[in-house]
C-alpha cells in the first residue's frame, strides 16, 4: 500500500508541474517531432524496417529532395501520413472535391493533401517553430498554412465548407472555446468530421474526452454523431482504458457504425 501511495504522488506531482511550468507543453511537443525527423530519416533508409507499422519505402517510392531529411520527410508524408488521414477519417480522396477546407491542429505535415480538389488551410499554433526544427513546409505551394490557436482561429466567420481534426481537438487548452470557433468558421450546415482520442491527461494531450462531453460541446451540430469507435491509431493497438472514436455529421465509407 506504501508503494503504491508513493507512486501515485509521484504520478500526481509530475501532473502538477506540467500543469504549472510555462511552456512545457510546447516543449514536449516539439522534442517529440524532432526526434520524429530523426525517426523518418531511420525508416527513409531503411535502417528501421517499419515505423508505426509502415514499412521502408523502396527506391521507386522515395520523394527527391535536395537533402535527405526534406526526402526522407517528404516520403512520410506520401507514403503514411496521407494513407492514414484517409483511413482515420474513413473517406476517399474526392471526399471534399471543390471545397474549402480547414484541417485544425495539422501538424508540421499537411496530410490532408490526401484530399483532391481542395482549398486546405492548415492550422497550428507551433506552425513557425515547425519550420525551425526542420519541416519544409516550403514544398507545399498549395496550402495555407495558418499560425494560430483553435480557441482564437485568424479566420473569417462562416469561410469553410468543411472542418476536420485528426488526433488534435485532445491537444488543446480549451475545448468550449475551441468547440465555439469552429461553429463561427464553419459555413451553416458545412461539414465537420472529427477522429478523437480518448486517454488519459498527459502534457501534450491534456483533455480526458468522452461521448458525453463531445456530444454537448458539439451539439450545435446538426446530425453530429459519432460514427466509429476503434482500439488502434497509427496501426498500434491502444491501451485497453484508451480508444480512437470517429465524429461526424456526414455519411462516410462503409465501416461507420
Amino acid at each position: 500500500m506504501m508503494l503504491h501511495l508513493r507512486g501515485l504522488a509521484r504520478r500526481v506531482k509530475k501532473r502538477l508541474l506540467d500543469l504549472l511550468i510555462p511552456g512545457r507543453k510546447t516543449t514536449s511537443e516539439l522534442d517529440f517531432w524532432r526526434n520524429e525527423i530523426a525517426n523518418y530519416q531511420k525508416w527513409f533508409l531503411g535502417e528501421s524496417k517499419f515505423h508505426y507499422k509502415t514499412r521502408c519505402p523502396q527506391e521507386d517510392q522515395k520523394v527527391a529532395a535536395p537533402t535527405l531529411k526534406d526526402s526522407s520527410i517528404l516520403t512520410w508524408h506520401k507514403l503514411h501520413q496521407e494513407v492514414k488521414y484517409l483511413q482515420d477519417l474513413e473517406l476517399g480522396t474526392d471526399a471534399f472535391k471543390g471545397k474549402r477546407v480547414l484541417d485544425i491542429g495539422s501538424g508540421p505535415i499537411p496530410s490532408a493533401t490526401c484530399f483532391e480538389g481542395i482549398q486546405l488551410y492548415c492550422l497550428d499554433p507551433l506552425i513557425s517553430d515547425y519550420v525551425k526544427a526542420g519541416f519544409p513546409l516550403h514544398y507545399y505551394d498549395n496550402v495555407h498554412f495558418v499560425h494560430g490557436t483553435s480557441e482564437c482561429m485568424p479566420l473569417f466567420d462562416g469561410f469553410f465548407d468543411v472542418v476536420i481534426a485528426v488526433n488534435s481537438i485532445d491537444h488543446v487548452d480549451d475545448i468550449q472555446q475551441t468547440a465555439k470557433e469552429i461553429q463561427r468558421v464553419l459555413k451553416p450546415g458545412g461539414l465537420l468530421r472529427m477522429h478523437i482520442h480518448y486517454h488519459r491527461a498527459t502534457v501534450t494531450e491534456p483533455l480526458e474526452l468522452n461521448d458525453a462531453k463531445v456530444a454537448n460541446l458539439f451539439s450545435w451540430c446538426q446530425e453530429f454523431r459519432k460514427v466509429g469507435s476503434y482500439s488502434q491509431m497509427h496501426s498500434v493497438d491502444l491501451p485497453s482504458d484508451e480508444k480512437c472514436v470517429l465524429w461526424s455529421n456526414f455519411q462516410g465509407l462503409s465501416r461507420e457504425i
